[in-house]
């Protein structure tokens, strides 16, 4: 079944989303994000996704506090990114009590650092690989390469990574739904867990995932859509099982 994950997305300590990774384009929901977890806990998340916004942009994690106040308030499992860019970090992270870590720009920019840490933590690794018009983002999706998503998705199954990430960078936070041809590609790419990102506005939008039939495609992250209340985590996990 495809899990929907909802996304905690930080900035100075509250929760926030972005359009496009576009951080003039800031709304601010939350104060608390760890009564942002424990919410969405109660509804019924079977993990949470919480990324350090500026960690990614500046590669120095800067919402440390507010992501241990998380890891203490909820028992349900969490993946976090954001600025981690070495492995004394994300075993800090993992130490705190998060169940994964995920690298975004490193692993992409440094294969040989991708496959050191797959071999030093195995599946509580996940890179996010982000793109913009098929080619992969990196540094806060401030610079984009031109190697395809696709191809990353190869060289990072190489090196022994488990899991993937894929965000859309034209549909994150911009509520046109997800790129679902971009993700079938991906999903179909790579024999490896693959968590589709960006886009979903509808309880239609997770249907239309579901309905890729992909067996790797493992989940999906919902954020902006739960926030403007176009749906709840409640009906997006009922909407799931009976899609699958």
């Amino acid at each position: 079944m495809l899990i929907p994950i909802p996304a905690i997305d930080l900035i100075g300590g509250n929760v926030v989303r972005l359009v496009q990774g576009d951080f003039e384009k800031v709304t601010v929901y939350d104060e608390t994000p760890q009564a942002v977890a424990k919410r969405f806990e109660s509804q019924g998340a079977a993990r949470l996704h919480v990324v350090d916004l500026e960690g990614a942009r500046t590669g120095i994690p800067k919402n440390q506090k507010a992501l241990a106040e998380i890891l203490k308030a909820v028992k349900v499992p969490v993946e976090i990114g954001g600025g981690i860019r070495s492995l004394k970090t994300a075993e800090r992270y993992l130490d705190m009590g998060a169940r994964w870590v995920i690298f975004g720009s490193k692993p992409c920019l440094d294969e040989g650092f991708a496959r050191e840490a797959a071999q030093a933590f195995g599946h509580k690794v996940i890179v996010g690989i982000d793109a913009r018009d098929g080619f992969v983002a990196t540094d806060g999706w401030t610079n984009v390469t031109g190697i395809k998503a696709v191809t990353m998705a190869k060289r990072m199954h190489a090196v022994g990574v488990s899991t993937i990430i894929y965000t859309d960078i034209s549909k994150d936070g911009a509520m046109t739904g997800p790129n679902v041809e971009a993700v079938e590609q991906l999903a179909g790419a790579v024999p490896v867990d693959v968590i589709a990102s960006g886009g979903v506005t509808s309880l239609k939008d997770l249907a239309a995932l579901t309905a890729l039939r992909s067996k790797n495609l493992a989940g999906v992250i919902i954020g902006k859509a739960l926030y403007e209340g176009r749906f709840t985590l409640k009906e997006a996990i009922k909407r799931c099982l009976q899609s699958a």
